[in-house]
């Protein structure tokens, strides 16, 4: 290795209140509150659940009010811990705004009629009936209640965390039955019309998910339900692990409050901090690519895009459906019209925001990106007038791709070095003045620890299309590692382009006949 070749790329810092900076979220939070203020002194919120659910609610709520410190043992003795996961000093007193345990809107559910729908063996149609039963309540508060919430606080059983899921135990839709649903669309009825219409109902939950917060957020978003929506399991809110059911340790409680708080807050419409030094009308965009939930057309991708602006306000756009795994490359690839289509979407929306188009476009992917794709790129532009400088950036997490893998160790034997965490986070090895790799897992000095288990893995990074630099792309993908407002830590491994893609895939497909202009990035974190 040239060891010329390596750079180190300082740590981004992040803008608060009163326009001051820090590295990590939660300094930066705890001495200067959030960068953007909430417009009123408390938060009005809605709760769906059951007896025991609302009253969970409540005591967590009334928990984060209290500073929660945080601590750990290991084999018996007392570690400090407080650099890697500060104390939460509670929500109040972060962000200035009070959260009351008393909602202003309650929707009890009966635990009975839960735990029936839970029985249902075929597992599309149990988490179907379950979101519907839950969604019913906020549906019909939009069009009933005077009051309007903030934000509805969705609180869920253990047992719908389990038999709710991805991966869940249950029936699926049988070959058998599918090939009588194929038979009814071809004109074959059978005798006893009662039949037919279940067929009909079970080929409609054939494009559903299987997920329950997933399919819950997509039917939200459907009906236009404007206040975003936390889901809770109910171990959650007891300290919890929602899976074992184990306790956590008191350090995990505090890093569950700062993720929980800061998500929450974010979801209230406010960005609780910023990026410091950033180059003004540019713009990122992340590809997403995801099947389809239903099985029996295996070939069917959906296409879609997250886009970010200079100041952290994110976009979903929920492109095309069709055949776009590439027969000869790895990956997924869009033709030129769905390309031409989804950049428009993205550039129009800017220009509402912004009253013109973008200096910069960084178009961030997985696979690197092919003459048809680029060239409904540039027809988005040529069709508008932009003078956009559009860039496309491979990025591949090396973790997932043993082609790409690199591993630079640290010599812990030299004289003066004082800890055994490797390299640092924000190295970089240069390949060539188009492609480098990046370490945005690595050792973090201001919290003496690492931000990932394993040795570190960079990401590789590459520009495919443009003239950019590659020393202002990593910056730019370094900094954008922090921008993770449904978590608080102090850096992410993946840029937040791509970080959320598989989330935001799940949701945008899990239900048919998607409709929704709601696109901010809070509805679907």
């Amino acid at each position: 290795m040239d060891i010329e070749k390596l750079k180190y790329y300082p740590e981004p810092k992040l803008t608060f209140g009163s326009n001051q900076a820090a590295e990590d979220p939660r300094d930066g939070l705890m001495l200067f509150g959030p960068n953007e203020k909430f417009s009123r002194t408390s938060i009005k919120a809605g709760v769906v659940g059951t007896s025991e659910g609302i009253q969970l609610y409540k005591d967590f709520v009334n928990k984060l009010q209290s500073p929660i410190i945080s601590s750990k043992k290991m084999y018996g003795n007392d570690i400090q811990i407080e650099a890697q996961r500060p104390s939460f000093v509670g929500f109040e007193a972060i962000y200035g705004i009070e959260w009351d345990d008393k909602p202003i809107l309650t929707k009890q559910l009966l635990e009975i009629q839960v735990n029936a729908i839970l029985e249902e063996k075929n597992k599309k149609k149990r988490t179907r009936s379950l979101v519907d039963f839950y969604a019913k309540k906020i549906i019909e508060s939009k069009q009933k209640d005077d009051k309007r919430v903030d934000i509805w606080f969705v609180i869920v059983p253990r047992n719908v965390y389990i038999k709710c899921r991805y991966g869940a135990k249950g029936e699926e839709l049988s070959k058998k039955l599918d090939k009588k649903i194929t038979m009814l669309n071809e004109g074959q009825f059978s005798l006893y019309p009662d039949y037919d219409e279940d067929l009909k109902e079970l080929e409609k939950l054939k494009e559903d998910s299987s997920d329950f917060h997933n399919l819950l957020k997509a039917v939200l978003l459907k009906n236009k339900i404007e206040s975003p929506i936390q889901v809770f399991v109910e171990p959650t809110l007891r300290f919890r692990d929602k899976l074992r059911n184990k306790e956590y340790s008191e350090d995990m409680k505090a890093h569950l409050a700062w993720t929980t708080s800061v998500a929450i807050y974010y979801k209230l419409g406010n960005k609780p901090w910023v990026l410091n030094d950033v180059r003004k009308d540019v713009c990122y965009l992340g590809l997403i690519f995801k099947q389809l939930p239903d099985k029996s057309n295996k070939q069917s991708v959906c296409s879609a895009a997250q886009m970010f602006l200079e100041d952290g306000d994110g976009s979903i756009f929920r492109g095309n459906i069709g055949l776009f795994k590439s027969e000869r490359a790895e990956g997924y690839h869009l033709d030129e019209i769905s390309a031409e289509s989804l950049l428009g979407m993205a550039l129009d929306d800017f220009q509402e925001s912004k009253g013109y188009y973008p200096k910069e476009l960084f178009i961030h992917g997985r696979v690197k990106f092919q003459d048809k794709e680029w060239k409904g790129f540039n027809n988005a532009l040529e069709a508008r007038k932009a003078e956009t400088n559009l860039n496309g950036i491979l990025i591949k997490d090396t973790r997932s791709d043993a082609r790409k893998k690199l591993k630079i160790f640290k010599d812990t034997d030299r004289e003066g070095q004082d800890n055994n965490y490797g390299i640092m986070r924000g190295l970089a090895w240069h390949i060539d003045e188009k492609s480098a790799y990046l370490f945005t897992r690595g050792y973090i000095p201001r919290t003496n620890s690492t931000n990932h288990l394993e040795t570190a893995n960079p990401l590789y990074v590459e520009i495919n299309r443009g003239n950019s630099k590659i020393e202002t792309v990593l910056k730019d993908i370094l900094a954008l590692t922090k921008l993770n407002y449904n978590a608080c830590v102090y850096g992410d491994g993946l840029p937040v382009t791509l970080r959320f893609s598989d989330l935001i895939g799940n949701i945008l497909t899990a239900t048919s006949e998607w409709q929704s202009e709601m696109r901010q990035f809070k509805y679907y974190i």
